[in-house]
């Protein structure tokens, strides 16, 4: 059984002599995985649409805290990448940035900023018993800083989408995944409500977005449309690496 690799810096990531992420897909010639980005992408991909439809079945039971948010990391990049799950590592000392738009360095002050959000949420009661224009503003409070920590190296938004659908089916409300679709209207105007959050650290746009992909429904009575939010993941985020694929920043 191989080794596992230690993660301590930026470039432990890293296939060593490429910028393509170290990964599961060894063969001989190839330990430390696909070495092809074009190839680790399509990879990656069908992996993971295998893992979200496995979560349309059966969700990862949590308490909606940093643990739950990890463990649904894990089970979807779980074939794909060593550290699935584990909060990255790097850059120390500086913001990571992406696309010219900043998040916040790795180590203890990252972690503290994740836990701080994850006590606000439990401390607002997982957002129950909202009426739907409360229910969006929190929710797009907690998703706009969550985004900004970006607690993991890769797969952030596929995983904040489990996470942040599953909050809003036991609170009463569903997202309309379909409207975050590659040529759906949303689509776009998610990326870029999430980049204002970051750059502006107001989650207006945010919250203008959400406003019409979130629906309510009645949890007591009736499940909501196409059998709960993670068969609705499949479609905008199973197939690809989450929202802003064109830029080249990945998420």
């Amino acid at each position: 059984m191989p080794r596992k690799h230690v993660f301590r810096t930026w470039n432990d990531y890293f296939i060593p002599g490429t910028t393509v992420l170290r990964n599961k897909f060894t063969a001989p010639g190839s330990p430390h995985g696909e070495t092809d980005p074009d190839a680790l992408r399509t990879l990656e991909e069908m992996s993971t649409a295998v893992r979200l439809g496995e979560l349309e079945e059966t969700p990862i039971d949590g308490r909606f805290d940093y643990d739950h948010m990890k463990a649904i990391h894990r089970y979807v990049f779980q074939d794909v990448y060593e550290w699935a799950g584990q909060e990255r590592v790097a850059p120390v000392g500086q913001f990571m940035s992406k696309d010219g738009h900043s998040y916040y360095g790795a180590g203890p002050h990252l972690t503290a900023a994740a836990e701080a959000e994850y006590a606000t949420l439990a401390g607002k009661n997982l957002l129950r018993g909202l009426g739907r224009r409360e229910f969006v503003d929190e929710l797009a409070e907690c998703w706009g800083e969550l985004n900004v920590v970006h607690s993991f190296r890769e797969g952030n938004s596929r995983t904040q989408f489990v996470f942040f659908s599953q909050l809003a089916e036991q609170a009463g409300y569903f997202l309309d995944a379909k409207q975050f679709a590659p040529g759906a209207p949303l689509r776009d105007e998610f990326v870029q409500a999430r980049f204002h959050s970051q750059d502006t650290g107001r989650n207006d746009r945010l919250v203008g977005v959400l406003r019409r992909g979130v629906v309510s429904f009645d949890p007591g009575s009736q499940s909501p449309p196409a059998s709960g939010p993670q068969a609705r993941i499949k479609g905008p985020l199973g197939l690809g690496r989450g929202y802003g694929t064109s830029r080249r920043g990945k998420r």
